[in-house]
């Protein structure tokens, strides 16, 4: 596991003289500890190197003029290595020529000290130096538990999202398993029924010609929410097959698809879909769904001889085409309102068994739409009918 800890409290800070003269190492010596720092030295430029890498100092104060490695190489090595880019040095020189300054900016050094300097103009530089480079390691620190804590984050999203694969792909295998555990029999159902309504097994009396004509609307019913359910599943699941497709066809394939319900109804369907429309980005049976269920849905709440509208136009914004469904049935009550989208939820449950549905057909709807980035919204008003409507972008 990454250790996230809090940025570590500021130690005693730690300042390295490199001089070959013990003279003037004794004095700085004695100004640094009196306010409190520790101090290691070096007498010569390979030796400060040396302490560099192992007392790791928050500052230098280095000479100019030493054996085996003058400071300007020194301040340039140091300024070369990554590990101490940022390790603040003061040149330490007798001479007063600016180009020897200058030589000293070129290597890197962060402030000059002409010898022979006071107490007070030692302590000042090396305080104001420290301060710069005390936020600089903070920084770091916070930088450094940031990025662990990205790290951890990350590793505990990515766990959470193979998770969450894994889920998909057990929720799909379950999704194929119940579809096919429940259309066998269903099938097995629907084709006896089926050959005693066409008296292929004898003659029917009244009676039971009435039995399995209730019977044949059962399994019906039965048929429709098992695809609801298998479809909703899908849905959730979010498997989409995204292309560019005609608003004017699927709308004519779903219509004569409804034709045997408006008949048994009384209803007509009004269809207000111009040829001339753009085709749109969507998953065509996942669309097709979404009107069967919304006519559905209007046929089954009209009146007799009520009508229901589809009508599809471009959306104000130009981009989109939308889509609605308007009938003439029983409305939505206000305090519902907000309600119709939940699976196997019904307006008016009393009278559920008179309209029938299984509840799951606006929730499929939603939850469809939602997997193209669309929302589907409702205007109603009790007794008022309802008008449900959604946009869909179109094919570019």
């Amino acid at each position: 596991m990454v250790d996230v800890t809090q940025p570590s409290p500021t130690r005693k800070s730690r300042i390295l003289i490199a001089d070959d003269e013990p003279s003037t190492i004794d004095v700085i010596r004695q100004f640094l500890e009196l306010e409190g720092y520790a101090v290691v030295q070096a007498v010569d430029g390979e030796q400060a190197l040396e302490q560099v890498r192992n007392t790791d100092p928050d500052l230098m104060l280095l000479d100019v003029m030493m054996p085996r490695m003058d400071g300007y190489e020194v301040c340039r090595r140091l300024k070369a290595d990554t590990t101490t880019v940022f390790l603040p040095v003061v040149m330490i020189t007798a001479l007063r020529d600016t180009g020897e300054k200058i030589k000293g900016v070129e290597a890197g050094a962060d402030d000059f000290l002409t010898k022979p300097f006071n107490h007070l103009e030692l302590v000042t530089r090396v305080k104001s130096l420290l301060r710069v480079k005390h936020l600089h390691d903070q920084l770091e620190e916070y930088n450094r538990v940031l990025e662990q804590r990205v790290a951890l984050r990350t590793s505990q999203l990515q766990d959470a999202l193979q998770e969450l694969r894994e889920l998909d792909r057990l929720k799909s295998e379950f999704i194929s398993r119940v579809s096919h555990e429940l259309r066998t029999p269903l099938l097995h159902v629907k084709g006896y029924v089926g050959l005693l309504v066409d008296e292929a097994l004898g003659p029917l009396t009244p009676d039971q010609s009435k039995g399995l004509e209730t019977a044949t609307k059962a399994v019906e019913q039965l048929e429709r929410l098992v695809e609801d359910i298998v479809d909703l599943g899908s849905a959730q699941v979010g498997r989409l097959n995204v292309q560019a497709v005609s608003i004017p066809e699927v709308a004519r394939a779903t219509v004569v698809s409804l034709e045997r319900a408006t008949a048994r109804q009384g209803v007509r369907i009004i269809t207000r879909v111009p040829d001339s429309l753009p085709p749109v980005r969507a998953d065509r049976t996942a669309l097709s769904r979404c009107l069967w269920h919304l006519l559905d849905n209007a046929i089954k709440f009209s009146p007799p001889q009520g009508r229901v509208e589809l009508k599809a136009d471009v959306a104000p914004d130009g981009d989109h085409i939308r889509l609605s469904v308007r009938d003439q049935g029983i409305g939505i009550p206000k305090d519902e309102a907000d309600k119709i989208f939940d699976a196997f939820y019904q307006v008016d449950g009393s009278s559920t068994r008179r309209y029938g549905g299984t509840g799951v057909g606006l929730a499929l709807v939603k939850l469809l739409l939602e997997a193209h980035g669309s929302t589907i919204h409702a205007e109603s008003g009790e007794g008022q009918g309802s008008t449900f409507y959604f946009d869909l972008a179109v094919a570019k």
